[in-house]
């Protein structure tokens, strides 16, 4: 996208100069370790303080674990055609959410298969519970504040059926990323869209 039209996050989401840089520092270092290591070798908080010129008590100032450290890379990866990393590093959640309410969520699937074996060597990387609310704020700005959907019917999940559902199209999503034969984005888009509104409007069991 063109320099002149992306979007910032607010000036809410801004912060200190030096925690950008120093978690720009990180995920560039944790990125460097992945495309290094085989798929499923476990990466250490010193190996990654250590690639970035860092302490790891720095790194422990910033993310809990590894885990944490790889979500942010992984939306980094999504967002490096819409946004610089030495800008929002430290804003990588909200950067996320304003993408997806700007362009929908057909660019993420796009960039998710572009690097079929690094994203596949990233999920390998045990995330934890911020992944899930990360992925659980996107999914519903995008069903429900998109700007590039504003024609279609907006989708409401909460409770189990957010949870059930997100869950889901994550797997299919997963599944369509490491495809020999994947169905197009336009399809991709039409059945999450499908399935999200199929769980919504299940009968409570």
């Amino acid at each position: 996208m063109p320099q002149e039209t992306r979007t910032l996050p607010g000036k809410e989401h801004r912060v200190d100069p030096r925690v950008t840089r120093t978690r720009a520092a990180l995920i560039r270092a944790l990125a460097g370790l992945v495309s290094e290591s085989p798929k499923g070798e476990p990466i250490s908080m010193s190996a990654v303080a250590h690639r970035a010129g860092l302490s790891r008590q720095a790194l422990h100032n910033h993310y809990n674990n590894v885990g944490d450290l790889a979500t942010d890379l992984w939306i980094s990866r999504l967002l490096e055609d819409w946004l610089s990393l030495d800008e929002v590093a430290a804003n990588l959640v909200p950067a996320l959410t304003e993408a997806v309410r700007e362009r929908g969520i057909e660019p993420l699937l796009t960039a998710g298969r572009a690097n079929r074996e690094f994203f596949d060597k990233l999920r390998a990387i045990p995330r934890g519970e911020r992944v899930a609310e990360v992925l659980a704020a996107a999914v519903t700005t995008w069903l429900t504040g998109s700007n590039r959907d504003h024609d279609q019917s907006e989708i409401t999940l909460t409770g189990d059926a957010r949870v059930f559902a997100i869950g889901g199209m994550v797997a299919l999503v997963s599944t369509w990323q490491m495809a020999d034969t994947p169905p197009s984005t336009a399809q991709q888009v039409t059945t999450l869209r499908r399935f999200a509104a199929a769980v919504a409007t299940a009968p409570a069991g």
